[in-house]
């Protein structure tokens, strides 16, 4: 008999029995090691500690000359302080800049009036330091200057300004300078990196997908058109396919499709009854997006676009919502935030809890993540549609 340990019977307890090992170890190491029993109150202590070779060396001395040693380097002051008179702290101009940002205005000040050849007309100095000279600028402080001059490249030279010029609004040049320290902070953030990151790689990969060569889909023509029939004459249609397994799909998952009639994938030709797989590309209100990219057709992969359409003529598949559904996924997400494991170890025991911990916590974050994960379950032999976008564009512009 062959044990197919993928089944559930068999994965959850092998992925319970690490945590049930370590807190059983936890458990003999702290809770169940025996203690030894303390004597009590009333009881007689027997183990009485020795006493040092300093006091046993030491002559007897009555309690004066006792006194007299203990006290005889004292000058006689009081260890209390003389009382200092209260001072009055004065109340300052309260500013809502840290010290961080007090130099960069600091900066973009020195730079606005290296430019101007004058006082920055926009914002005050942050600080009443003296501006440094132009050799010792920082390198920040270089950066600042380029861009500001970058922004203000339109802007004349003081003494060449005509007399009917209007001055610059302070309130725009406030607004230039906050987006400046904006850009700025958002390029020390690791999440902001990220996002823009993901953004390049989206419009890449949207970019190839653009010059890819991709075939033209359409529906291959019917024997019986060449021939003399007795039957009602068909109406053209989509291409039709069929769902052909059940599964519970999440983003970017793979749904099996099969054909139910021959189609046409450039000079291919697909038969009817060819698997086809479909990718999930997202989840918009109660709708499940889907799309095939390629086709393997013997020893070729050919290129192709097909959007699957609903019986209903809307693109993707209806999923209808449920509000307990959304109900639970909210209630099981908000039930792993917040739970921690109370650390109570002794100084031999504070790696082994360490760990729990950071077990318990990754634990908890991946199944609130996999608990608001969207997801849906697609059933077998559903009638969908296969449609060509840039073919459905042509026929609806010629109507």
């Amino acid at each position: 008999m062959k044990i197919d340990f993928k089944k559930p019977r068999y994965v959850l307890p092998l992925i319970a029995l690490p945590f049930l090992v370590l807190f059983f170890y936890v458990y003999k190491s702290s809770i169940g090691k025996q203690r030894p029993q303390a004597a009590g109150k009333d009881s007689l202590q027997v183990n009485i500690a020795g006493v040092s070779d300093q006091v046993k060396n030491r002559p007897l001395a009555d309690k004066l000359d006792a006194y007299r040693d203990n006290y005889k380097e004292a000058d006689g002051y009081t260890a209390i302080g003389q009382l200092q008179e209260e001072q009055a702290t004065r109340l300052g101009p309260q500013t809502l800049y840290n010290e961080r940002e007090k130099r960069m205005l600091d900066s973009i000040d020195r730079a606005m009036k290296l430019k101007y050849g004058g006082p920055a007309a926009g914002f005050p100095s942050a600080t009443t330091a003296v501006a440094p000279a132009p050799s010792s600028r920082t390198a920040q402080d270089r950066a600042l200057a380029e861009a500001l001059s970058k922004m203000g490249q339109s802007a004349p030279v003081v003494g060449s300004r005509p007399s009917g010029q209007v001055q610059t609004d302070p309130m725009t040049l406030f607004r230039q300078q906050m987006a400046l320290i904006d850009s700025m902070g958002k390029a020390n953030d690791p999440d902001y990196k990220a996002a823009q990151k993901q953004k390049q790689l989206a419009a890449t990969q949207a970019n190839e997908q653009a010059v890819q060569k991709k075939l033209a889909v359409s529906k291959a023509a019917s024997a019986s058109a060449l021939f003399n029939t007795i039957t009602a004459e068909r109406h053209d249609t989509f291409i039709t396919a069929i769902v052909d397994q059940d599964i519970t799909g999440y983003a970017g998952s793979r749904l099996r499709i099969r054909l139910l009639e021959d189609m046409m994938a450039g000079r291919f030709l697909i038969k009817k009854g060819t698997y086809l797989y479909a990718e999930i590309t997202g989840f918009s209100g109660q709708r499940v997006n889907l799309g095939i990219s390629s086709i393997m057709q013997d020893d070729h992969l050919l290129p192709v676009k097909l959007n699957i359409y609903d019986n209903d003529g809307l693109p993707g598949l209806y999923v209808p919502a449920s509000a307990f559904r959304e109900f639970s996924k909210e209630l099981g997400g908000n039930a792993t935030q917040g739970v921690t494991l109370q650390q109570m170890a002794e100084n031999n025991n504070q790696l082994v809890m360490g760990l729990l911990q950071k077990m318990f916590t990754s634990t908890t974050t991946a199944v609130g993540k996999l608990i608001r994960q969207n997801k849906a379950h697609l059933k077998y032999n559903t009638l969908v549609y296969l449609i060509d976008p840039d073919e459905l564009k042509n026929k609806q512009n010629a109507y």
